[in-house]
């Protein structure tokens, strides 16, 4: 006998893992099993299950549940406190694969140097039952061990104790398509904003920028170092605006570019039909600035859901741990910033000539 539709809620009321049940077409066992493990269903049932879930705005009753299995869901984020360069879209695809999960998420920050962080995570472990934890701050060898000792912990992403991002959230390969993408559509003269040099990111993104100008025998017109904000981005164009002309800026990131367009506008030059620019990191503003940011846009939300998913298995006794994440996903988003080469001027001299 087939069932009827679920019948309608109040606002005021939470949906119920029978409603869950009912709208997907499974029993509420099967609802059960995927809070507990989703990889043990098959991918259309999860599908069905998930997509219920979200319809009926269903959030695990994690009390209830904790009493009846005994257990406890209630994991921790640790974030760093200060720092203005933390990929919080990493953040975002883990909460989202905790919550699938069934898993509440309690976002901690930790602020201060090494040793300051250490003595905040025992303070916070003390104090309150969590399943495991998910650090986005780096954590000491020895600190982490004992960590381990009392819940599972996994460290994202490869940072020092600066924030510095390392490993594969610095990878600055893409460069390569940035260079390639500029040389396609004309453009013989290419500068570089650089990112702080302290980066690896930054050093990354210098060195492969480099080598790719080199072989694909364009000219570099040479590098100008910033601190990754708009301000050092209008300040680094306009030195570079004093030395040998170019028709193309690579910036090492989005606030850099926008510093970098600002700088070229207010000396009567035109994004692209001047000089095109291409930025790093697709930050959401990108796609709305005149001109919309060609960008390289990280996929850092699979970066998280990943680093999460690495934190599920490890809270499963017997589990199989999860291969470390790969490098991270990057693709080169075309939009109205970068453009054809400008015709060679017959007249004229200086920086807007612009002759390629």
């Amino acid at each position: 006998m087939t069932e009827g539709p679920a019948p309608a809620r109040t606002s005021a009321r939470a949906a119920t893992i029978y409603e869950v049940a009912r709208l997907a077409g499974v029993s509420h066992q099967t609802v059960s099993r995927y809070m507990a493990d989703r990889s043990k269903l098959r991918a259309a049932t999860s599908e069905k299950v998930e997509r219920a879930m979200a319809e009926l705005k269903y959030t695990p009753n994690l009390t209830a549940r904790s009493l009846r299995t005994k257990g406890t869901y209630r994991l921790l984020a640790l974030v760093p406190g200060s720092s203005p360069y933390f990929p919080s879209r990493m953040l975002s695809g883990a909460a989202t694969t905790a919550q699938a999960a069934g898993y509440q998420l309690d976002v901690v920050a930790l602020e201060g140097t090494g040793p300051e962080r250490t003595e905040r995570l025992r303070r916070i472990l003390d104090g309150g039952p969590f399943a495991g934890a998910l650090s986005f701050v780096p954590i000491s060898g020895p600190d982490l061990l004992q960590a381990q000792e009392r819940i599972p912990v996994v460290v994202a992403g490869d940072y020092d104790d600066q924030m510095r991002g390392q490993g594969r959230i610095s990878d600055g390969s893409a460069a390569r398509a940035i260079v390639a993408h500029i040389a396609a559509l004309g453009h013989h003269r290419i500068a570089h904003i650089a990112g702080p040099q302290e980066w690896p990111a930054a050093r990354n993104r210098l060195a492969v920028y480099r080598r790719a100008v080199q072989e694909a025998g364009l000219e570099d017109c040479g590098s100008a170092e910033a601190d990754w904000s708009a301000a050092s981005g209008y300040a680094a164009a306009n030195a570079l605006l004093t030395g040998p002309s170019f028709t193309a800026i690579f910036a090492a990131n989005d606030q850099l570019a926008i510093g970098a367009i600002r700088a070229l506008h207010d000396r009567g030059l035109r994004v692209p039909a001047d000089v095109s620019v291409v930025g790093w990191d697709d930050h959401p503003e990108s796609a709305f600035l005149i001109p919309s940011l060609t960008t390289v846009h990280m996929d850092l939300e699979a970066q998280g859901s990943r680093s999460m998913e690495q934190l599920l298995v490890a809270l499963k006794p017997g589990g199989t741990p999860l291969p470390e994440p790969g490098p991270t996903g990057m693709r080169l988003v075309l939009r109205e910033s970068s453009g054809a080469a400008p015709i060679p001027a017959a007249t004229g001299a200086g920086q807007t000539s612009l002759e390629p």
